[in-house]
């Protein structure tokens, strides 16, 4: 017997997202209380259900994604690059501060290091929620494994 026959929470219910460009809100949310999860659309090709609660959701997003949680949108990207021979880091212009921050090293190629920076320094608007929550959308979606 699967999760969702025996706790009718366990089934993936639809959650509209604040404003129409919104990449950071869960489309898909199930639990509740300290249990609730969101589906990560993004992580490809089987997506990922991450704990609310503990901030896993918003840690992922933001870290491994680069979507800010305040503005929905990815972090802008740096102005220009250089390789740091020295410390064996590739370092980026950050568009609001003007200085050469650490995105990565040649180890690790992932960009860690720029998305936290860019939660600290960058400055975004954030949108206005949409005014009416569409209601008649389709509450079923893919069963995940994760």
């Amino acid at each position: 017997m699967d999760a969702a026959t025996r706790d009718t929470s366990a089934m993936p219910r639809r959650q509209n997202p604040r404003y129409d460009t919104d990449a950071y809100t869960p489309r898909w949310v199930r639990y509740t209380g300290q249990q609730k999860q969101g589906y990560c659309e993004s992580c490809q090709p089987m997506g990922k259900w991450l704990q609310l609660k503990n901030s896993a959701y918003w840690y992922h997003k933001q870290f491994f994604h680069g979507i800010s949680s305040v503005s929905g949108q990815p972090f802008s990207s740096p102005l220009e690059q250089r390789l740091n021979k020295e410390s064996d880091l590739l370092e980026g212009l950050c568009h609001q501060c003007l200085q050469f921050v650490p995105i990565c090293n040649t180890k690790r190629k992932n960009s860690v290091l720029w998305y936290r920076h860019a939660h600290k320094c960058h400055i975004y608007d954030k949108p206005k929620p949409k005014a009416s929550q569409q209601s008649n959308q389709s509450n079923t979606m893919p069963q995940s494994t994760h």
